[in-house]
Parts: C-alpha cells; structure tokens; sequence
C-alpha cells in the first residue's frame, strides 16, 4: 500500500508541473491582453500553487517509494544470502569471490532500479500523459488526436528502440562491473604475493581490461540513452507544429495552451529513455539472481529428519568423498566419543573434502558417515553441523572486534562465556592484558594478530559453538614449532570433553595423537596406522 500512495504521489507531482507549465501559458498570453488585473489572481495563485505543490508531492513521492523499495530489497538480500548459504561450500568453485559480491550488491540493487527507474516512471508518464491528452482533447479535439499519437508514437519508439540498441551495442555493465569487482578484489588478497614475484603488470592490465571495457559500455549507454531522448524531443516537434497549423481557429489564450502541451510531457517521456535503457540491465540481474536461485543445494535434508542421537560417536564406513568427482574412497574410520584421531595423507587425497563430508557441508559420494549411529544424510545438516564444528586451515577473521568476532558462534554469549571460550582456546590471558580486551579490533582478516593468536580465536570461536565434536585442519599450518606446540597442547586439553579430529601433514602433530588415518597413497587406497 505504501508503493501505491508513492506512485500517486509521483502521478500528482507530474501533473502538478505539467499544471504550472500550461497555467503559465494562459497567464502569460492573457496578460499581453492587458485585462484588468483582477481576471488574472486566479491564474497567479495557480501558477504559486502548482510550483509549491509540485515540491512537496515530489518528496512525498520519493519518501514513500523509496521506504517500500528498500524493505523488499532487504528481503531480497536476505533471500541471496540464503541461497550462498544453501548452495556453499560446493556449488560456488565455479564463481569468482568478487562476482559473488556483485551479484549480492549490484544486482539485488538492481531491483530497487526495477521498481523506481524502470517501472516508476512507466507509471508516472502514462497517467500524466492521459490526462493531458483528456485536457487538451477538451479544449480542441484534433490537437489532442494529434497529441496522443505523437505520445504513443513516442512511447513505442523508446520502448522498443533504446533496449534493442541497448543489447545491440551490448551495454550490459553489470558483466563488466563484476568482472572489475572480482580483478579488484584478487588483486587486493594477492597484493603480498604478486608484489613479491614481481607479477604486478599481468593484474593490472587484467584490471585495465575490465574498466576500459566498462567505460566503454557506460560510453554506449550514454549514447543510446540520447537516441532515445532524440526521439522524444522528435515526436514532441512533430506535435507541437502540427498542433499550432491545426489551431488557428482557437481562441489566443488557448492556443498558448494547446501548442505548450506537448512540451510539457517532455519530462515524463524523456525519463522512459533513461528507464529502458536500464531494461536490459535489470532483466540481466534478475536472471544472475534467478540462477542462484536455481543452483542445486550442495547439501539436500531428508523430508522428515529424524532427531540427534544421544552420543556423538562419529563412524566413517567404506566412504567416498569429492566434490564433482571421487578423490578419495575406501575411507573406514571411528571417532568414539570423548577421543582423539589423526588424519594425513598426501596433498590432494582428499583430507579436507574429508573433513567438509563428515561436517556435513558436502554429500559423501558413497559409503556411510554415521554419526551416533544414524546415518547423517537423515538428519538435518544444520543439526549435524551443531555437533560437528569444522575449523580451516584458513578460516576468516572479520575487521572488527574480539567480541564480536566470537559472537558469530553465538550472538548471545554473555562476556563471561567468551572469556570462558578465550581460556579454553589459551588466549585468555592475551585478550585480558589487552586495554580494550574484548573490544579490540583485530584489523582486516585478523592482521593485527600473530599466527597463532588468529588460529586460537578461530578455535574460540568453535569452542563457543557448542560442539561436541571439532576437525581441525592443519591448525599449526604457518606456525613456528613453539606456537604450535602450546595450540595442539590446548587443543587436546579439550579431550574428553570433546572428541577432536586433527588433519595434519606434521609428524610432531601426529605423534601428540593416538590414532592416526591415512588417506590416499599412491592408489589413493586408506588404510589405518597406529602411531
């Protein structure tokens, strides 16, 4: 209801110009008439009026529909997050991280466009524009036949000319603005690395490409978005001479009016130039987001889940694993409760997929993961992964505070859980002797924080979670020997309260376990060692 008082709102506003610019008119020819000034305080007051009014409805206008806009596009965001959610982590190799970015920001921006630049003004000129046709067919029937087929004319050519020439140019900036978004967003997270083997020059003229490309399309849009104004102003021409040849019968002060007419839906017709323009553009997002939408879930739940089980053994039984094809098969392993296993093996056997599988982030490609006995593909993801937490090799800290870093676990922990979940990640006493403790800002993916201050607030982080049974991969990775040894002495401190998975290629990890799985080999067959 409240996009339905804006767009009357915005139809008012035009009309209310359209009103100032023809009162004008008939006040300006009727004062060359030199009457007594008394006939023209009517049309004075009108022409104040209309120009206040006009104002006012436009910031109506513009409050309303903009207020309704941003509500549905908070929906639709949430409905994009949504969807990364359900389709990640398997559904999303295919798709550069700055792509993704675009398409969260651009193109569910591009609905707000849909409903205030596309469908909006569409609105706006159609109604201002029948009942200028209605007033002026009133006055002099021809010159409103004259009027209201110039404006369809005017109509039907921006409609169907500026978005075919749109397409033709192929103006489409969204494709270009991700593409930039994604060489911008590589180069900002391969800086170190690119400048460190002197690779800057292939990035930056990757960089170069996107922006010359999308320059090029904005130079085309601009081009088109005249074409279409240029036919507007055409049919407004054609309107306005054969409407002044038609008029000569008419009374002085009408013809002002009459001929004026044509001149003033030049404002709302020249808007649909700029709104096709946008068409093709819009129909662009909808459909990025259609296919997102669309994407198959990287993890299908069962119809009826059944509950969790009353123990947290985790059992693997003949398991293969992969995303798009098999990597590792033949996986037996068993996690009792309350106990601790190693997995190695070599790079590229399958010892992360591993993890993702028994973490219920990809679907096993055969075999069985059993978690308290129950397969888990019956049970809800979302309940497997609130017992089984998962830390990466490279898990993401935020550029904000401790505090808030942790409170992605659980946006409800109380000071005295984090504290809780800090000692038991041993950074207690660090984030204690800190001036703004749990306040402090950890910088851009945790660069204020050395190695192993940034893996202990990940391990916090999972601790917080709840989960009874944590994988952690490579959690010493990029850590000097001493720093790895106190996380994996911290680490293992959580036994047996927890059962804890370590992937790990180091040998110093894997003697600190009992039991280690191998994954992988030569015929990437798994067998069980005891170490």
């Amino acid at each position: 209801m409240t996009m339905v008082w804006g767009r009357l709102m915005g139809v008012l506003s035009e009309l209310a110009g359209i009103a100032l610019l023809l009162t004008s008119a008939w006040l300006i020819v009727r004062a060359a008439e030199q009457p007594p000034v008394l006939y023209l305080m009517v049309a004075i007051v009108g022409v104040r009026f209309f120009g206040l009014t006009r104002a006012v409805l436009r910031y109506v206008e513009r409050l309303l529909t903009h207020d309704a806009t941003f509500a549905r596009i908070t929906e639709a965001r949430v409905a994009v997050y949504r969807d990364l959610d359900r389709i990640a982590p398997g559904g999303m190799a295919s798709r550069r991280r700055g792509d993704l970015v675009s398409r969260v920001v651009s193109d569910v921006d591009a609905i707000q466009d849909r409903v205030l630049r596309l469908r909006g003004p569409w609105v706006v000129a159609i109604a201002s524009s029948a009942v200028t046709i209605g007033l002026v067919g009133v006055v002099d029937l021809r010159s409103g036949l004259v009027l209201a087929a110039t404006t369809l004319a005017a109509m039907a050519g921006v409609r169907t000319v500026v978005p075919w020439s749109v397409r033709r140019a192929g103006t489409l900036t969204a494709r270009w603005r991700g593409d930039l978004a994604a060489d911008v967003s590589q180069a900002v997270l391969a800086a170190p690395d690119l400048v460190a083997y002197g690779a800057t020059d292939v990035l930056r003229r990757e960089t170069r490409r996107s922006t010359a490309s999308l320059e090029a399309a904005q130079r085309r849009a601009a081009v088109v978005t005249g074409l279409g104004e240029a036919l507007v102003l055409l049919a407004t021409g054609v309107a306005v001479a054969t409407i002044a040849a038609l008029s000569a019968d008419l009374a002085p002060v009408l013809v002002g009016v009459v001929v004026l007419a044509p001149l003033a839906l030049v404002e709302p017709l020249s808007a649909l130039a700029e709104a096709e323009r946008l068409r093709p553009e819009i129909e662009g997002a909808e459909a990025r987001l259609g296919e997102l939408a669309l994407a198959a879930a990287a993890i299908t739940d069962p119809v009826d889940p059944l509950p969790l089980p009353a123990n947290y053994d985790l059992v693997a039984r003949d398991l293969a694993v992969g995303w798009t094809s098999t990597v590792a098969r033949g996986i037996e392993l068993d996690l009792p409760a309350g106990a601790v296993l190693g997995v190695t093996g070599p790079s590229g056997s399958g010892k992360s997929t591993l993890a993702h599988t028994l973490a219920r982030l990809a679907e096993p490609r055969g075999g069985q993961v059993l978690l308290g006995g129950v397969d888990v593909r019956e049970l809800a993801a979302t309940d497997v992964r609130s017992v089984v937490g998962y830390l990466g090799q490279d898990e993401i800290v935020f550029d904000t505070t401790i505090r808030e870093n942790l409170r992605i676990a659980d946006p409800h922990a109380s000071d005295a859980e984090l504290h809780r979940a800090l000692g038991t990640a041993g950074l207690g006493d660090f984030v204690a002797s800190l001036a703004d403790g749990l306040d402090t800002r950890v910088g851009e993916r945790g660069n204020r924080l050395s190695g192993g201050e940034r893996q202990r607030l990940c391990l916090a982080r999972l601790v917080l979670g709840g989960h009874r049974v944590l994988i952690v991969d490579e959690p010493t990775e990029h850590l000097d020997a001493e720093a790895g040894e106190a996380l994996m002495d911290d680490l293992l401190a959580l036994v047996p309260g927890r059962s804890v998975l370590v992937i790990s290629h180091s040998a110093a990890v894997l003697e600190r376990v009992g039991q280690v799985v191998s994954v992988g080999g030569a015929q990437h067959d798994p067998h069980r060692i005891a170490v």
